[in-house]
């Protein structure tokens, strides 16, 4: 009798399948205006759907994202660009104490950025 394997969790546990994502099949290069704005509608709503809080600061730019994990404080600012590169910048919400020993910053910071321990090549 052959064993019986349970499937593997998804890769991606988001709630993304109902996020239409057909931007991605478009040829990647400088993208319109109606383009690029679909394409950061789309970024949104899949960030919406991982269940973090989405906002856009500047109605006018909507290729500029604020978002926000509740549970964990930290906050992502993301601005996309037309190339389909972006730039972004992570803040963790409070500011590090005056002397802080160089081991309580830097477990901090392995905190924010290793999530499941270190990475292997």
């Amino acid at each position: 009798m052959t064993d019986v394997h349970a499937l593997p969790a998804p890769i991606v546990a988001y709630d993304w399948d109902g996020v239409d994502t057909s931007i991605d099949a478009e040829t990647p290069r400088l993208l319109s205006d109606e383009q690029f704005d679909r394409y950061a509608e789309t970024v949104a709503a899949l960030l919406t759907a991982a269940g973090l809080d989405v906002r856009t600061p500047n109605e006018g730019a909507p290729s500029t994202l604020e978002i926000h994990n509740r549970r964990t404080g930290h906050t992502v600012e993301l601005d996309m660009r037309d190339d389909r590169s972006a730039e972004w910048s992570l803040s963790a919400g409070d500011e590090i104490p005056e002397d802080t020993p160089a081991l309580d910053l830097a477990a901090q910071i392995a905190r924010l950025l290793c999530a499941s321990g270190p990475a292997t090549r």
